[in-house]
Order: C-alpha cells, then structure tokens, then sequence
C-alpha cells in the first residue's frame, strides 16, 4: 500500500518556528546587536574608535592632546605616551579641512587631511579632530602638475613651470643677497628647416638644443622650452663676471654638436642675457624682456654680418 502524501501546507515540527536565510533571520541578529549598544556603550565606543582606519584625537581648548586612537600612533609615528599631555602639533580649525605635512621631507613625506568637530563632555569643550592619510593622493595631484608643467618633446620645464620656479628662485636669492644670471637663447632658422626638412627634423633639432642646454648648465640652474624656437635659463649663484664662462661652455658644448653634423644640420643660436642684482631686484618678466631685447639684437647683428658678405 501506498503511504499517504503529506500536504505542502503540513510541517514535522508545528510548534517550532521556521528558519529563513532572508531578512526575517536578520532581525534578531540586528535587536541583539542593539541591546548590546544600549547595555554598553563604553566598549562599543572603545571598539569603534580603536578599530576606526582614521587617526582620531581629542584636543582640549588649550591644543593639548588628551587622546589618541592606534591609527593615530600610526600615522603619526609615536605613541599615546609620547603625545598625550603634551601639545598638538597642528593647527585645529573647526570651520575647514586642512591639509598637513605630517613627518618626512623632500619625496619622503606623510600628508594627512585634518577636520575638527568642537565638542563637549563633563562640561569641558574640546575638538575632535581626525586625521586621514591622504599622502597617495598628494603624490599623484604633484606628479600630474610636474607633467603639466614640462615641455613633452624636450623634457625641459614649459613656460608656467619656467615662471613658477623662476618666481621662487628670485624670491630665495633676494632674501641670501645672490645674483644669477638669466639666459633667452633662440634657435635660428627653425622656420626654414621645417620649410625644407620637415617638422620632424625640426623637433629633432629642438631636443638636440635641450641636450646641449643640459651638458652647460648645472644641475640646480633652471632650463625651460620658453615657446616655439626659444629657451630661457636662470643660472643660480651666476653672477656677472660669470656670464662669460657661460657663454664659452656654451659656444664649446654647441661647437662639438656641430661637429658631428652635415653642414645642412648643424646648429646656430641667438641669445640674450640679463642679470639679477640682489641689490636692485627686478621681477622675471623684467629679466625675460632684458633678455629677449638683447637676444633680438643678437640676432640682427648675424643677420648683417651675413647680409655683409
């Protein structure tokens, strides 16, 4: 005989409730996890603060450090004993986010962004802050601005990146009384040879002029592609009585480049020099049109000493 078949809406176990794996499972789990914060709070706080991947500290109103979480030790480098008690070592604005060199310096360094939230506990008001690592991004916002200010074909600093460091340079040596010396070098005849070569000829003549730009100068001079066939160069601590060495390794460096060239290809330069004088300090505009008016003169006198022959 056939057993009798149990209908669907028939369990084994009536008086027990069914198991799902669905949201109905997840209630009770969720009401036990908030008894659990009702009944105590003080490790919860401990466990979401000690656990929190941000740095976390309290800052009374004074700038003391009355706490640090471990991901603060971490970011910072020291520890609770070291720190707490004593004061914070960067500026607490509870208004806006800030970002702070934290340790390290030069390509070695640590970035944290800083935001404060004011407080108050058993009376006494103090800030909240918190500390994030943001040194990836920082490193990645420094290197696309490098790229952006750097000449792709020649490798040299392009115009705003020439401006930006001259700026600071002419800044620098004002302060420590250093003269330098400003260089406009224009390659001649760049018109003609992409009229008769071509542009890539003409591209390779600009990179060859940067190769011979960086065997005259010094590592910490500042070289640019200026625009189109120009070059400016502010040479550091190159005071005038110097310029004439410069222009000699110049006219060297250009003579064995030229050497190795068919006549049809070698290389010819105008310049135009400007100094800096601590003593009566000009702007690198002024330098760059001192320059450039004496780089056009340059360039006239070879245009008659030919016209001349």
């Amino acid at each position: 005989m056939k057993k009798p078949v149990r209908a669907r809406s028939q369990v084994k176990n009536p008086g027990k409730p069914r198991s799902h794996s669905g949201g109905d499972g997840a209630a009770p789990k969720g009401r036990r996890l908030a008894a659990l914060v009702e009944s105590d709070r003080g490790e919860l706080f401990s466990i979401l603060v000690g656990c929190s991947p941000d740095a976390i500290m309290a800052v009374d109103q004074r700038g003391f450090v009355r706490y640090m979480n471990p991901a603060a030790e971490r970011l910072l480098d020291k520890s609770s004993a070291d720190l707490v008690g004593r004061p914070f070592s960067f500026p607490v604005d509870s208004f806006r986010s800030q970002e702070v060199t934290v340790s390290g310096r030069g390509t070695d360094f640590k970035v944290a962004e800083i935001l404060a939230e004011e407080a108050a506990w058993g009376g006494e008001k103090f800030y909240v802050v918190s500390l994030r690592d943001v040194t990836r991004n920082v490193r990645m916002r420094e290197q696309l601005r490098a790229l952006s200010d750097v000449d792709p074909l020649t490798g040299l600093l392009n115009r705003r990146g020439f401006f930006d460091a001259a700026q600071r340079q002419l800044s620098l040596a004002q302060r420590t009384k250093r003269g330098m010396t400003f260089l406009f070098v224009d390659l001649d005849g760049l018109k003609r040879i992409n009229d008769t070569h071509g542009h890539l000829e003409g591209d390779q003549c600009l990179i060859e002029v940067a190769s011979i730009l960086r065997k005259t100068f010094r590592q910490p001079d500042i070289l640019s592609r200026y625009g189109g066939d120009e070059f400016a160069i502010l040479a550091i601590e190159a005071m005038e009585r110097s310029s004439r060495k410069i222009i000699d390794r110049l006219h060297k460096n250009l003579s064995a480049h030229n050497a190795r060239k068919r006549p049809d290809r070698r290389l010819s330069f105008s310049l135009g020099l400007a100094h800096f004088d601590p003593a009566s300090p000009t702007s690198v505009e002024q330098l760059i049109e001192r320059a450039d008016e004496r780089m056009y003169e340059n360039k006239n006198l070879k245009k008659r000493g030919r016209a001349a022959r």
